[in-house]
């Protein structure tokens, strides 16, 4: 019996032209929609990043150490190690080019970067772009439509939290 549908998961081979495979007739796109770190490395740039997670930085208690307000409960702990989609740290400082998280712990995340830590101030708010969007997604019960700097919408998270 000819199978009528062959479906594949794979945002990576979409964003390096990979030809698909011969029978295949459904390709889902897992991450496509939102992109994050490990895909952002793909394509080479993190301007294209729609899903980020907004936090507050809360301390900078040494002469390179950021603490921020989001941790492992809103970012996860995943890394990519190996591979295309290989990423640094826990996941990437949007608009502060080679600043990453270093740790995270459940309610804080840890920023190791001097310059960086020159930069900001106690109170700022960063955007984080996650390793990897789908367990973070799943993470939140909402997520806000943003629009240069305005919030445009809000979108509740109906399928979070719905695994058995």
């Amino acid at each position: 019996m000819d199978p009528r549908v062959v479906s594949i998961v794979s945002t990576p081979s979409m964003l390096v032209n990979t030809p698909i495979l011969p029978g295949v007739t459904e390709i889902r796109l897992g991450t496509y929609v939102f992109l994050d770190a490990s895909q952002a490395n793909i394509i080479g740039c993190f301007d294209k990043n729609a899903a980020i997670v907004l936090t507050t930085i809360i301390s900078k208690p040494t002469d390179e150490r950021v603490v921020t307000d989001v941790g492992a409960k809103g970012l996860t702990i995943q890394r990519r190690a190996v591979g295309i989609t290989a990423t640094e740290g826990l996941g990437a400082v949007r608009n502060y080019e080679g600043v990453f998280i270093s740790r995270v712990y459940d309610e804080h995340a840890l920023i190791y970067n001097k310059e960086f830590r020159e930069k900001i101030s106690i109170g700022d708010k960063i955007e984080i772009i996650p390793n990897h969007i789908c367990p973070v997604v799943n993470l939140y019960d909402k997520a806000f439509l943003v629009s240069g700097d305005e919030v445009v919408g809000e979108l509740i998270i109906e399928r979070r939290g719905k695994l058995r």
